[in-house]
This record gives structure tokens, C-alpha cells and sequence, in this order.
């Protein structure tokens, strides 16, 4: 069933109204729980009668799940490393390009399929409230959203194999893998119990500011070219890291809470009869994510004000090591130095 207009009708809060309208109806449905409702064969109840997951689900998951990273091999040989080759850059910054070009990739192609379905398709933008009435249990998913969690969430096991073995360790290596854990339980969660739509404008909001982080990352590898690149590329960093600091904010930090954790959290309430299962654990990891989202952007404001103070000449990624660990011995090391993180 698409989702569609309606007659509820919700205005976007303030942040004021975001805190008091959560709390108070988490608080009001936690005063509601019965205590049968707070042990674990309560939750495997719950999940074998109202969650909705086939056989044919979870093979293409694992299918799907090692195809990326055999389709991330294959370009990675045949056509990043190639143009990383061809650069002319130090070896150092030519070993980092083709992770970034995968990256950017990625976040763009995901970025435009979801806007797609999000602002044209079902209008869960500028009508959120789309988001959450539409639910039904055991519904039947449609194609293209089935498409797109299939997509995400397969993208996501292999970024958790991707982090710790393939890409290049950094500070926040073990804050991204918890990124990319929480994000998968809530796609599984959404997808289980039908909050699809909610899902997909969730992702929706998460794939825009890591287009801008991967442009900003590789015009300061380019930069090492020396020469006109120098110059281009420092203005494209900076230009890049400003609008990857503005899109955080907006698409994480004002329209996620305000649109998608609100939605989860207040309005699902409000327009559903029914209790939503498992409602305190989508909503917990709703609000994980925000709280991670709050944590990389203090790092994100301290960096803007270095560069407009003058105290920093450069935009650079304060993540990275300059000797880099090897990923396989690398957890102790990085947990003793994983709060110098500055980017995502």
C-alpha cells in the first residue's frame, strides 16, 4: 500500500516541542507496559507473531551482501586504481582515492534513488505523517522500497566487513562500526514490522552529507599533485567541508529528529489504534543514531572554527593516522585515541 495524504495533519516543531513531545509520550508509553512486557520471551513472542520475514529474504541478504564486495573488488581494480595510478599523486594519498571514489559512489547513487521514493514517489518529506499511518502488519512491501532496503542493508554488512579489513583504520573506525550496527538493527526492525516508509526517509536524511565528506577528502588527497591543484583543490576542500558541515547539521541534526525521530516517536502515537511492536527498541535506536550524530558534530564545529579563526590554514582528515595501524591489531590502539575524532 502506498503511502498516501491523509486527513492528520502535523506541523514540524520547534526543538522544544520535539523534547517535551517525546519524552513525555515515551514516558506515558513505558507507564503503559505491562511487566510481562519487559522479559526477553515477551520480545521473542512479539517478534515470531507480528515480525514478517521470509526464507527468500535472508538468502538474498547473504547473496547480496558478498556481491558487494565482489563488485567493490572489480571496480576498485579495474577502474578506481586506475585513475588513482594516473594522478600523479604521492603514494600515500593514491592509496586512499580509490576507498573515497567507492565511497562517493555509493552515497550518491543511494542518495538519488531514496530522494526518489522520498520526495516524488511517497511524499514522506514535506508530509511525514506519511511515514506512520500507513502501517500495516505483515503488509506486502513494495517493489521499489523492497528494492532499496535490499539495497542499504546489504551495503551496510559489507561495510562492517569493509571497515575493519579493507578500508584504511582510523580513530573513529570503532564509532563507525557501532554506526553501522545501529543502523542495520533499525533497517531490520523497520523492515520486520513494516515501518518501511519511516526507513526509507531515515535514509533519506543519512546519504547526502557523506556525499560532501568524500568530495571534501578527495580534493585534499589531489591537492599533494602540487602546482594549480594546490590552490584549486584547497578551495575545494574547504568548499566541500563547509557544505558537508552544513548538510550534517540540516539533514541529521534538524530534519532527522525533527521529521523522522518525531514521526517514530510522537506522531506514529497519535494517528495508530494498534501499539506499535517493539516501540521503545526503534525508537532507542532512532535516538542512538541522533546522539552519535551529536558526537561526530562537535568535532565537525571545532574544525569550522579552526579554519575561520585562522588557527588551521587547511582542511585535512584528523581521523587518519599518520603512521596507519593495519586494521586486524588496531581495537586497543584505537580505543585509547578514538576521542581525537573530527570527521565522519
Amino acid at each position: 500500500m502506498a503511502a498516501s495524504s491523509n486527513h492528520y495533519s502535523f506541523a514540524q516543531p520547534t526543538y522544544y516541542q520535539f523534547v517535551t513531545d517525546v519524552s513525555s509520550e515515551l514516558i506515558k508509553s513505558w507507564n503503559n507496559l505491562e511487566t510481562k512486557d519487559l522479559y526477553p520471551t515477551s520480545w521473542l513472542k512479539t517478534l515470531q507473531t507480528e515480525g514478517s520475514c521470509t526464507v527468500e529474504d535472508i538468502v538474498l541478504l547473504v547473496v547480496l551482501s558478498v556481491a558487494w564486495t565482489v563488485v567493490r573488488s572489480l571496480t576498485t581494480k579495474f577502474l578506481f586504481v586506475p585513475i588513482a595510478k594516473n594522478s600523479g599523486l604521492r603514494k600515500k594519498e593514491e592509496l586512499k582515492v580509490p576507498e573515497s571514489l567507492w565511497k562517493f559512489s555509493f552515497s550518491s547513487v543511494a542518495w538519488l534513488i531514496s530522494s526518489y521514493l522520498v520526495l516524488v514517489r511517497y511524499n514522506l518529506f514535506h508530509d511525514p505523517v506519511n511515514a506512520t499511518t500507513n502501517w500495516v502488519l505483515h503488509s506486502t512491501v513494495e517493489s521499489d522500497i523492497y528494492f532499496v532496503y535490499m539495497f542499504q542493508m546489504t551495503f551496510y554488512i559489507h561495510s562492517v566487513h569493509a571497515t575493519i579489513v579493507l578500508d584504511e583504520w582510523r580513530k573513529d573506525s570503532v564509532i563507525l562500526i557501532l554506526h553501522h550496527v545501529v543502523t542495520m538493527m533499525l533497517i531490520s526492525a523497520s523492515y520486520l514490522f513494516r515501518y518501511t516508509y519511516l526507513g526509507i526517509l531515515v535514509l533519506f536524511l543519512h546519504d547526502f552529507s557523506d556525499i560532501f565528506l568524500e568530495v571534501t577528502k578527495l580534493a585534499v588527497y589531489y591537492k599533494t599533485k602540487g602546482g594549480r591543484w594546490t590552490n584549486v583543490c584547497g578551495v575545494l576542500s574547504t568548499v566541500g567541508f563547509v557544505m558537508f558541515a552544513i548538510s550534517w547539521f540540516v539533514f541529521r541534526l534538524y530534519w532527522y529528529p525533527l521529521k523522522a525521530v518525531y514521526g517514530c516517536a510522537y506522531i506514529s502515537r497519535q494517528v495508530q489504534t494498534a501499539y506499535p511492536p517493539f516501540y521503545f527498541f526503534l525508537n532507542g535506536l532512532m535516538l542512538t543514531l541522533l546522539f552519535l550524530h551529536m558526537y561526530w558534530f562537535k568535532f565537525i564545529l571545532v574544525m569550522t572554527f579552526n579554519i575561520l579563526s585562522g588557527k588551521s590554514k587547511k582542511v585535512e582528515d584528523t581521523r587518519e593516522y599518520k603512521d596507519p595501524p593495519t586494521p586486524g591489531d588496531s581495537f586497543n590502539h584505537v580505543s585509547r585515541n578514538g576521542a581525537n575524532v573530527k570527521l565522519d
